[in-house]
């Protein structure tokens, strides 16, 4: 396992990461990115750790597009680029959350309803990412930011995803991260191309077990699979993590 600290823009990516971190090489489970960022979290206080996770070379294809497309950047002045040559300033993070935060106020939780998909085309289903979340991880390429926020889900400026049709985008998936973190108190701890992952952060009662379960239903589309609440809400209990697929199939 390899571990190289980064500072903001200094990685060579298709988009520049705005907050400082780590690049990750040979990181095999998701276990052990989970102890890498509770371990670096300790050198960073006051910020939230946020991971990619599969496909990295998509997600960032993808994050660079979506915030072109949203204009969650802005552009810079004619005055700061001069050539083609030069290099854009690197844009602030701050500046990157509040126009996200603003475009993501007219998205309501209905509109984030049935649109998710129990299985799809080449990808395991909801059950079988909950068992085998390893699978997910792009092992060879990782990187996590140290992001400057108190919430978790503001962690979803740091590397907005969301862009085919069909797919959420980066304010519906900020929509959804911060309603599971204040309803349920689950926290976005890492995102990739196809899959957003969470972490529970504080003990459920059963009746809270139980409108998770209801909720993370309500995401996807109408199943007529027999006894479905209770296999979503034993799956939940099993585990402190829950992965959602925000891709359309």
């Amino acid at each position: 396992m390899k571990i190289t600290p980064f500072e903001p823009g200094g990685t060579k990516t298709f988009v520049p990461l705005l907050c400082p971190g780590y690049h990750c090489e040979d990181v095999r489970t998701m276990s052990a990115l989970l102890q890498i960022m509770d371990e670096k979290s300790a050198d960073h206080p006051g910020a939230r750790m946020l991971a990619t996770l599969d496909h990295v070379g998509q997600a960032f294809y993808t994050s660079g597009h979506t915030i072109d497309a949203n204009e969650l950047d802005p552009f810079p002045d004619d005055d700061e680029v001069i050539g083609e040559d030069d290099v854009p300033p690197l844009p602030g993070f701050a500046t990157r959350l509040d126009r996200l935060v603003k475009a993501a106020s007219a998205v309501t939780l209905d509109q984030i309803s049935n649109r998710l998909w129990w299985t799809g085309e080449d990808r395991p289903s909801f059950f079988a990412l909950q068992d085998e979340p390893d699978a997910i991880l792009d092992r060879e390429d990782i990187y996590i930011q140290a992001v400057p926020v108190s919430r978790a889900w503001e962690m979803m400026a740091a590397f907005p995803n969301g862009y085919f049709h069909g797919d959420f985008s980066p304010m519906e998936n900020l929509v959804l991260t911060r309603h599971l973190e204040e309803a349920f108190g689950y926290a976005l701890f890492g995102i990739g191309a196809s899959y957003i992952g969470f972490r529970r952060t504080s003990p459920f009662s059963a009746d809270r077990l139980s409108d998770l379960a209801a909720f993370v239903i309500s995401l996807h589309a109408v199943s007529n699979e027999p006894d479905l609440l209770w296999k979503v809400r034993m799956t939940l209990e099993a585990s402190d993590l829950l992965f959602l697929a925000y891709i359309d199939r």
